[in-house]
Formats: structure tokens, sequence, C-alpha cells
């Protein structure tokens, strides 16, 4: 017998062909982990995916390897679907085959590294598989005896590797040894922070009259949202805090900083008492579709607050009592756990979360219960497509619009793209869900390849709040972020015991920082975007490759004392509320208050329990939120990135914006959103006030068929990328030659070679080339050849040629 596999470590596209092992045969089937001895180099095994296996050889053929053990107890790790898919992937996002197979499995099933043997306890009686001793078993058997819980490979350098992990399976099996999977398990990291002690009086600051920074310490710890600072939090420096320490006022503990996912936020369970006739429809024509047993692919148009979830839920309840399975993606789980909690309320241990900031064990054991059915529905962002579940039923994708669903490293998958096709291979019902549709799959619906549902109304008779545009270069303003009208109408809602959102899509104090003398602005040295200041570590960042450098309140060129701080962020209008509005406690939600473990779930905690009024946050605070005594939406800067060089940034602003507005007046109390904005003339905001997707989206087409832009045409970025400019330069216009001369003019628009938005990021010179395919797609064979021929030319220079089909970003 022979099989035909994918492996690690071989550049190659094709199949290689390994002889099988007599032994080995009757345990092996498509979709097994292997080990995989190369021809080349026997003493080096890699891992191996076997596509499928045949009984007779081609005459003359070779093989290029043998297989020597079989992995995870012979269970194939890929089910035919998910096989099939990862081919897929591999021909229409132009990758490799093992780079496809690789995404859809989590890192701890790709390593032997850490597999851990037992020997179990002794039982009377006998098993149910008999064990045939040969010399192999009995070596083991003593070997484990002589060592304490021995690591599979520690055994391979005693006993040699061949039929290792084979044979270990067959003693599992009769109860003579377990095999488990162990990984190391790294503390968490953390961060020394300072909170004032316990039961202290408030007197505490009287001996401070004579240390006003100190006081101000003990009064930032007091409004702090965690009890606690960290050094440098709100410009506090640590020579401060430690005084406090010394003085027997404040006390040193450690902090989680890594991010992990928290089911933390807890809400009363929702009785669906009764669905609304929008909802009955939709849950009916899904129903209906999913009971046919064949693929249909629906899109659900709901206006926020439309129930879109509890149209979920009822139909999830409908496929596990028809005993099938069922996939959920959300575009950021970490950002939403409302709508975990809530699927977590209906579903039990039915439903499995899946997360990025689970750990290695965590992973594993999550990936073992979809993948034996302990957990029947896999919940959570974009990889969850790839959920190893059999007979999957139904596959929802909420919010299908959010650009988090497209993965930024090879290859470069969309998960809702992902979804329809899984959805086709396993003949179940697809559900894209959201407010605003992504172009491509309203455009999908028109022509008939989607379903299209409506829910154009909020349940409970709620209203759509009214939204209310605010021209900055004609209003007053309070602050240097905050107009007159939005601070009045924050002022009233406090007043009524009402809660606020405000949105400012820029984190940080300020933008940039401009020297008023010598114009100087800082700029990253590895990216040629300017640096963003952060008042609370006194630092100036880079947002994209994370360098710092230290802020002295001086020029570095020319040492003046006079800058501009431009364009606010978070930080500084948090500092400009706080002033405004003393007795509040101001809650700001971005990445740089979201790095301590369950710290959305701590925030969004507090906004429930009404512990503060003002939630302030970037695009985060947009999604999935769902407060009633939310009445007022602000969003301080609403025309930021509609400037972007981006053919996508006005649907990408005209979703936020609606999604924002949409957390506004979502029960009883009416809601408003106010959009603060210089540029007020483009037509989006006079879609927006109406509300009107649909007229938007039509306006948009004209455009993007003139351009020749999706959904009219097939989009394919190439991006070369080098630390020489002229390497990157000449090698894409090299790919600009090879393309004219092999594309018909017709068939594809070829734009470039020419600098990225973004020139420079990370030391690396970045170049593209933009290809607009009309019909047919062009053919992955053929971009990977060129690919590898570019790339090998161009090898001295560190050339990295990235293939992105339907790129989200031409930044």
């Amino acid at each position: 017998m022979d099989a035909y596999i994918y492996a690690e470590n071989y550049l190659r596209d094709e199949l290689l062909l390994a002889d099988v092992p007599e032994e080995l045969a009757e345990e092996l089937q498509p979709g097994c982990q292997v080990l995989f001895s190369p021809a080349s180099n026997r003493r080096k095994n890699v891992i191996a995916y076997i596509l499928r296996l045949e009984k007779s050889r081609p005459a003359g053929l070779m093989a290029d390897g043998t297989l020597v053990d079989v992995l995870n107890s012979a269970h194939p790790v890929l089910t035919t679907v998910t096989m099939k898919l990862a081919l897929w992937i591999a021909e229409y996002y132009i990758s490799r085959p093992i780079e496809a197979i690789n995404a859809l499995l989590p890192a701890p099933l790709k390593t032997t590294v850490q597999d851990i043997v037992e020997l179990c306890e002794f039982q009377l009686q006998s098993g149910t598989e008999k064990i045939v001793t040969t010399t192999l078993r009995k070596k083991i058997l003593r070997a484990l005896q002589e060592s304490n819980k021995p690591t599979v490979r520690q055994l391979e350098r005693k006993l040699g590797k061949h039929n290792l992990y084979r044979t270990l399976t067959v003693m599992e099996r009769g109860g003579l040894v377990q095999l488990k999977k162990k990984f190391p398990q790294s503390g968490p990291k953390t961060r020394t922070a300072y909170r004032l002690r316990p039961n202290l009086s408030d007197e505490v600051t009287e001996p401070l009259k004579r240390a006003p920074r100190q006081a101000e310490a003990v009064e930032k710890m007091r409004q702090s949202q965690h009890a606690s600072l960290f050094a440098q939090d709100n410009g506090i420096a640590r020579q401060t805090l430690e005084s406090l320490v010394k003085k027997g006022i404040a006390e040193k503990i450690r902090v989680e900083i890594q991010s992990s996912f928290s089911t933390g936020f807890t809400e009363p369970k929702k009785i669906i008492e009764q669905l609304s006739s929008a909802q009955h429809h939709a849950l009916k024509e899904l129903s209906n579709a999913f009971h046919s047993g064949s693929f249909t692919p629906f899109l659900l148009h709901g206006v926020t607050g439309s129930g879109k979830t509890i149209v979920y839920i009822e139909l999830l309840k409908q496929v596990l009592e028809s005993g099938r399975n069922a996939i959920v993606l959300v575009p950021e789980i970490s950002l939403t756990p409302q709508t975990a909690s809530r699927f977590r309320q209906h579903f039990g241990d039915d439903i499995q979360i899946l997360h990025s900031a689970m750990s290695n064990q965590e992973k594993y054991d999550a990936w073992q219960n979809l993948r034996n059915g302990k957990a029947r529905i896999a919940l959570g962002a974009r990889s969850t497509i790839f959920a190893p579940l059999c007979n999957v039923g139904a596959i929802i994708v909420d919010e299908e619009h959010d650009a988090a669903y497209k993965q930024d490293r090879t290859p470069r998958y969309h998960g809702r793209d992902t979804a329809v096709m899984r959805a086709k291979l396993e003949q179940a019902i697809c559900v894209l869900g959201s407010a605003t549709p992504s172009f491509e799959s309203y455009s999908n619906a028109e022509k008939g390849k989607y379903r299209l549902l409506r829910l154009p109304d909020r349940v409970d008779n709620a209203a759509m709040p009214a939204m209310k545009l605010v021209p900055m270069l004609e209003n007053r303003r309070i602050t240097p972020s905050l107009s007159e009208v939005l601070y009045l109408q924050i002022k009233e809602r406090l007043k009524r015991d009402e809660q606020v959102i405000l949105l400012q899509n820029r984190r940080g104090f300020a933008g940039s920082v401009l020297c008023m003398e010598c114009g100087h602005i800082t700029m990253c040295k590895h990216c040629n975007v300017p640096m963003v200041y952060h008042a609370s570590s006194r630092q100036q960042r880079c947002h994209y490759c994370g360098h710092a450098v230290a802020f002295s309140g001086n020029c570095p060129k020319c040492s003046s004392a006079n800058l501009l701080y431009k364009s606010s962020g978070t930080e500084r209008i948090a500092e400009e509320l706080r002033e405004l509005f003393p007795e509040e406690k101001i809650l700001r939600m971005d990445v740089d208050t979201t790095n301590t473990k369950g710290s959305h779930a701590i925030i969004l905690n507090a906004f429930h329990k009404k512990q503060a009024r003002i939630l302030l946050g970037t695009q985060m605070v947009a999604k999935g939120l769902d407060f009633p005594d939310v009445s007022l939406v602000g969003v301080l800067m609403a025309d930021i990135g509609l400037n972007i060089p981006d053919f996508r940034s006005g649907e990408r602003l005209f979703s936020l914006l609606m999604q924002v507005a949409g957390r506004a007046g979502r029960a009883a109390i009416p809601g408003e959103v106010y959009l603060q904005a210089y540029n007020t003339d483009n037509p989006l905001f006079a879609h927006l006030l109406r509300g009107s997707y649909e007229a938007f989206y039509q306006e948009e087409m004209v455009s993007r068929k003139e351009l020749h832009y999706p959904p009219f045409t097939r989009m394919v970025v190439i991006e070369f990328t080098s630390p020489d400019e002229t390497a990157a330069e000449k090698s894409a216009s090299a790919c600009v030659d090879h393309l004219r001369s092999y594309l018909k003019r017709d068939s594809c628009h070829i734009l470039g070679p020419a600098p990225a938005g973004i020139s420079r990021m990370k030391g690396r010179f970045r170049y593209q080339v933009l290809l607009k395919l009309q019909g047919r797609p062009l053919a992955a064979d053929y971009l990977k050849h060129l690919q590898y021929s570019l790339m090998n030319t161009w090898k001295k220079h560190h050339l990295s040629m990235i293939i992105d089909v339907d790129p989200q970003s031409l930044m």
C-alpha cells in the first residue's frame, strides 16, 4: 500500500508518495497525522497528513520516503470535509496545501514534543483487547518502570523511533499505558501595580499637603476602575508611588497583563417570550431550509437591536434537537462577552467557546471536546470555522461585514467566505448576519446567490436613535475634543441618571506631536508613520511595529517646548472628561486599558451595574453592546478615516458609525446620536442621518463599477517587501512584466507597481501590484510558480512576495 501525503518542511506543492509498512496498513485512514521519513534524510522525521491511500503504484514511480508511525491513536485529525476545505483554501487563496492544513489545526496538535507516557494502574480484570507481547513492548514497560512519566521523545532516544507511537497506541487500548498531551505551564505575565492599603481613613491625604504629587496619586488610585495604578499611569512617576509605599499608604501587587477572554461578564438571562413577526418569518425560512437538508446561504439583514441573536439561538435549538452540530463565528470573541454569555446561558456545556488567549492545554482540550462530541456548538473568531465537528447542520457568521474575519498571515483566508464553502461541503445552511452587510454579501443577495431575510425594526417596539450632525467648524468647543452641543447633551443625560457611550477611533493622547518652532514631527525609524504620544507612560509609540521612545516634553530636533498635540486620542479625551465631570467615573476601553486578564468583562460589568455612567473607547465600544440605560452616543471625530486612500474607507466608516449608533436607545429610553465632524459635506453623512444602508450601497456601487472594484471584479494584491528599497521596487516591476505577457488585457487591469499606502513598515520597504480580475480567476499554479521564481532571484535581498486574494485593506 502507498500513501499520498502533504508533509511539513516541504516547499513543494505537489503530493508526496510514501511507502506504507505492512504493520501500519490496517490502521491508516485519509486525514491521519503520521510521521514521515524522507528518502533524502532518513534521520529526520517530519509530521505529514494522508490525503489518500492506494493499493497499487504506477510503474516506474519512486517513493519520496516511508511512513514510520501514526499519531493521535490513528484517529484522523482531518475529516473528509475539512481536508477538502484545506485544499480549497490552498487553491483559492494561493498558498501551499500544508500551509492551509496547518491553519486548520490548533498549534498543540501539530507538535509531538511534550507527549507524555504513563503506566496505568494495575487492574485485576483483563482488558477488552488482547495484547501480544513483543520485545519492543517489554522494553517500553521496563523503561516506564525506570523513568517517571517520560516523553515519547525520550523513549525514542532510548529505544529507537521506528513504530513507537503505533505500539504505544496498541498498549493504550489494552490498558497498559496512557498517552497524554502535556504542555509547559509558563506563569502568566505580570507587572507591578500600586494600590491603597485597605481600611485607610479619608484623612490619609492630610499629611500629604506638602507632597501634591503623592496626594494626586492617592486620588487617582481611588478613582481607578481597577483600584490600582501602574507606574507612569496618568503621568504618576514610580518614585512617587514608592514614596507612598514607604509611608504605609500604598502597597505593591503583581497584576496579570496577558490578554485573555473571560466570560466574567454576567447579566440576567433574557427570557424570549414571543418573537416579532419579522423574527418569526426569518426563523421559519431558516428552519425550512435546514430541514430540507441542502446547502442554503442566507443574508440576515437586521438593524441594530432587531434581535438577530435570538433568531440564531432559536435556530440552533432546532439544529441540536435534530442531532446535528453547529458553528457560530463572531468577529473578536474578547470584544463580545455579552454575546458569548447569552449563548452559554441557553446551551450550557453543549457550547465550546474558543479564543486565542487560551493556553495550549486549553486549546487541545477544547479541540478534543468538539471532536469527541462532548460539545456540539463551537463559538469563536475566524479560525473556529475549522472546528473538528462532524455532521454540521448550520454555520452562523455574526457581524459578517467585520474586517476581523480576514486572516493577515498566509493563507490569507476570509472567515466569512470560508464559512460559506464549509456549509456547502457539509450540506448545511449558512447564515450571514449584519446591520450593515459587506457590499460583496449584499451584491450576492441581490443576484440571488444568497437568500435575503430582513429584520427592519427593533424588538419591543424600541425606536431607532435620532442621529444629528455637529459641524465642528461652526460650533463652539468646550475642550479641544468636545463641542458645546455634545457637552450639554452629556450633562443632561447624567442629570437624568442615564448612560453615555463616546467613540474616538484613536487611542493614545495625541496622534502626533508637532514642533511649532521648527515643524519637526517624530516619525518611527522603522515605519513611515508619525509616533503617537501616550501621556500615561510619557512615551511616543508606533502603532504598527510597537517601537517606543521616551518623551521629554521638548522637540528632539531643536529642544523647543512649544509643541502642538495633534489629533486627540482616547487618553487625552478621558482627561478632558474628568475635568468637565469631576464627580463621574470615566471608563476607558481601548488596547491600552484592556491588556489585563479579563479586563473587557471587568469594564463592561462596571458599566452594566452603573458603577460608571460614561464609557469612552475606540471601535471596541461599537461591537455587540446592549445596555438599556444608554440614551446617548457621541462620536468625537466621525470623519476620521474618511480620507484614507482605500476604496473601502467609506464602507468601513459607514458600518462603524451605524454600529456604534445602534448602542443607543435599545430599551424604553429613546436614544440620540451626535456625530462631530469637520468634513460634513461628504454624502456618507446624509445617508447616515436617514439611516439608509440601501441608498448608501447603491450610490457606492456606481463608483465601484466605474473603477472596476469589488464586487464587480475579483481583486488580488501582490506585495513585495525587502530591507532594500531597490529590490522591492525592481522585483515588483519584474512581476508586472511577467503578468502583462501572461494575461489578456480585457481580462485583467494591472495597477502598479507603486509604494504601498504605508511605504515602510518594520524596517522593510513595501511595493504593491494590484490586479482587478474579470471573469475567470488567475491560475494559482502560475502565481505560485512566479512567487517562487522571484523570491529565489532576490533571495540575497531577503525579498518577501505576499499574495492576498480579496484584500480588505490596500494600506
